[in-house]
C-alpha cells in the first residue's frame, strides 16, 4: 500500500506559499439542497458507524438509532445476537421503539402487531376480524421488520441500508492494513461523550483533518502531542489522516496505562498516535494506551451530533488503581473537544457572512482539507460551481 505522508513545516524558514481558494464554496455548508445530495450520495448505501457493539449486546433488548436521517432499531436476542431493522411497523408505518428497553417482543403501539427480536411477525390480533388470532398470509419478508445489514469490527458496530452491501472489511481495509497488526481485539469499551453542534458536519471533519490550529487553540494538547511532530497522510479509499510523534500518554507517579501489543514481531513505538477520517462518519484514533471512535450524525445543513466513544487496553486497564489515569485521559479529550466545539461553531457562523465566499487554504498545512473537499465535489459536482480541481502539482485556477 502506497501512503503519502507530509510533515507540518511549522518553522518560519520555509519559503512562502500562495493560498488556494477552497474547492467548496461557503454555501456548501448551509445549503439544504447540497445537504440532501450529501445524504443521498455519501451516507445512503454506505457503512455508517453507530457506536460500541458491546453497548447494544445485552440479551433481550431493543434500542432506537437515529443517524443521517435514518430511523433504525438494533435488537439483541436471547442468543446474544445483534439484529438491525428500520424502526417501522410493517402494517401502517408506526414508529416502534422510542427508548432503549429490555423486551422479549416488540409490540406496535398502534394496532398491537408483535415481532420477535429477529424481526418476524408473530401476532396481528383481529387482523382477520374481531377476535381473530391469525397473522397475514403474506411472505414473512413482507410482514416482518425490514432488516438492515450489521457488521462489527472489533467492538465497533456499523450499519448499512443497502440491500446487498459490500463487506465492511472492504471499506476498512486500508486502516486494517495500517494498524491491524496491533492486538485491537483487546479493546475494552469504557465511556462516551456527546456534542451537539450548530454547524455543518463537514467543518467537524475538516477540523479533525488538520493540525495547523493545534499550537494556537489547543495549548495543553500541544504540550503532550506537539504540532511540530505531526504529519498528514492519505490512504486508499479516500481515507485521510494525521499522525503524531511524540505522543505523551497519561502518566501518574511514573506509571502508565497498559498499551497495545503488536503481533507478528512488529515493533510499535510507544509514543506514536494516528487519526483516521473514514467517510462518511467514522473518526478513529489510535494512541499507545487507548483508542477512540467518534461518530458523526449530519442532522441538518447547520446541525450535527458527534458521539465520542473511548476504549482502553483490556480489563486490566479499568482496575481501580488506574482510574486516575483513565480520568486524566478522558479529561484531556474533553478539553480538546470543548475547544473544538466552540471554534467549529464560530467557523460555521462566520462562513454564513455574505462577505465570505470560500476559505483560503494552505497547500502545505491544510492538504487534507483540500483533498476532502475535492472528494465531496467528485461525488457531488453541484457543490462546486466554478471550481477547477486542485492537484498535488498545481493550484487550480478560477
Amino acid at each position: 500500500m502506497t501512503v503519502q505522508e507530509h510533515p507540518y513545516p511549522l518553522d518560519r524558514a520555509h519559503p512562502p506559499v500562495d493560498a488556494i481558494r477552497a474547492p467548496l464554496p461557503s454555501r456548501a455548508y448551509s445549503s439544504p439542497e447540497i445537504h440532501k445530495l450529501e445524504i443521498d450520495t455519501l451516507y445512503r448505501g454506505r457503512w455508517l458507524f453507530v457506536g460500541p457493539a458491546s453497548a447494544y449486546r445485552s440479551t433481550n433488548t431493543a434500542a432506537p438509532v437515529d443517524i443521517a436521517g435514518l430511523d433504525l432499531l438494533i435488537t439483541c436476542d436471547e442468543a446474544n445476537d445483534l439484529h438491525g431493522f428500520f424502526n417501522v411497523c410493517a402494517h401502517r408505518a408506526c414508529h416502534l421503539v422510542t427508548e432503549p428497553a429490555t423486551v422479549k417482543r416488540i409490540a406496535c403501539p398502534y394496532h398491537a402487531w408483535v415481532y420477535t427480536l429477529d424481526g418476524n411477525l408473530v401476532s396481528a390480533r383481529s387482523f382477520g376480524g374481531d377476535g381473530s388470532t391469525t397473522i397475514p398470509t403474506s411472505d414473512p419478508q413482507v410482514t416482518g421488520l425490514k432488516p438492515v445489514s450489521l457488521e462489527v469490527w472489533h467492538d465497533l458496530l456499523f450499519i448499512n441500508t443497502a440491500p446487498s452491501p459490500r463487506p465492511l472489511r472492504d471499506t476498512l481495509a486500508p486502516v486494517i492494513e495500517r494498524i491491524g497488526w496491533l492486538q485491537l481485539d483487546q479493546m475494552q469499551y469504557h465511556s462516551s461523550l456527546e456534542y451537539h453542534f450548530e454547524a455543518n458536519w463537514k467543518f467537524i471533519v475538516e477540523n479533525f483533518l488538520e493540525s495547523y490550529h493545534v499550537p494556537f487553540l489547543h495549548h495543553t494538547l500541544d504540550g503532550y502531542s506537539p504540532a511540530t511532530g505531526r504529519y498528514q497522510f492519505q490512504l486508499p479509499g479516500n481515507i485521510s489522516g494525521i499522525g503524531t510523534r511524540p505522543y505523551g500518554a497519561a502518566q501518574i507517579n511514573n506509571r502508565c496505562l497498559p498499551t497495545w501489543q503488536p503481533t507478528g514481531g512488529r515493533d510499535y513505538p510507544a509514543d506514536f498516535a494516528e487519526y483516521y477520517a473514514v467517510l462518511p462518519n467514522l473518526l478513529l484514533g489510535v494512541m499507545p494506551d487507548h483508542l477512540f471512535a467518534w461518530s458523526l450524525d449530519p442532522v441538518a445543513p447547520e446541525k450535527a451530533i458527534e458521539k465520542l466513544h473511548f476504549f482502553f487496553v483490556g480489563p486490566q486497564s479499568t482496575t481501580p488503581d488506574l482510574a486516575e489515569h483513565i480520568q486524566l485521559t478522558l479529561d484531556r479529550w474533553m478539553q480538546v473537544n470543548d475547544e473544538d466545539w466552540t471554534i467549529v461553531q464560530n467557523m460555521h457562523r462566520g462562513a454564513r457572512s455574505e462577505s465570505f465566499k470560500r476559505a483560503l487554504l494552505s497547500p502545505v498545512m491544510e492538504r487534507n482539507i483540500i483533498r476532502f473537499q475535492q472528494h465531496i465535489i467528485d461525488l457531488i459536482p453541484a457543490a462546486a460551481h466554478d471550481h477547477t480541481p486542485w492537484t498535488e502539482n498545481g493550484n487550480g485556477h478560477h
